[in-house]
């Protein structure tokens, strides 16, 4: 099986396309999928290499965004990154997304960050991702209204 991924929220919103360029995404099987990316420039954190949160933002949105090809609406609860080699800017990159595991409404996720053509692992991921429950938004606006009211 090979599905396109559809975008998240904050890049559907105006029909912008992703802001950390991982616009070719594609699922291969039930469980495991790739996105073919480059690291934009204006993410740089030191010269000619990728800003460890630009590492962490794709990170966060390419193992949420897997999940939603099969229909499931999550939220990130844990993301661990391991940064072990410099990221280049503007350089062909594939991120590959695997789930490892299921335990009800949780999906234990990992990813690998590497150089197009190369077998080494520039960055690594693991988090765990929780299905929404209906109410999710309903309920942190609530807290938001909450600490505005409570703030002077």
């Amino acid at each position: 099986m090979k599905d396109n991924i559809a975008l998240c929220r904050g890049c559907r919103v105006g029909a912008r396309a992703c802001r950390f360029g991982a616009n070719d995404f594609v699922a291969i099987g039930n469980n495991e999928g790739r996105v073919s990316l480059a690291c934009p420039s204006d993410f740089q954190g030191g010269p000619d290499v990728a800003h460890g949160g630009w590492i962490s933002g794709v990170f966060d949105d390419a193992l949420g965004r897997f999940l939603t090809h099969s229909g499931l609406l999550t939220v990130t609860a844990t993301l661990t990154i391991d940064f072990l080699m410099p990221v280049p800017v503007e350089r062909p990159l594939i991120l590959a997304v695997r789930i490892e595991e299921v335990d009800g409404r949780r999906r234990i996720m990992s990813g690998s960050l590497r150089l197009e053509g190369d077998d080494r692992d520039r960055a690594t991921a693991r988090g765990v991702w929780v299905e929404r429950r209906p109410d999710h938004f309903d309920r942190h606006q609530a807290q938001i209204a909450d600490l505005k009211a409570s703030t002077p």
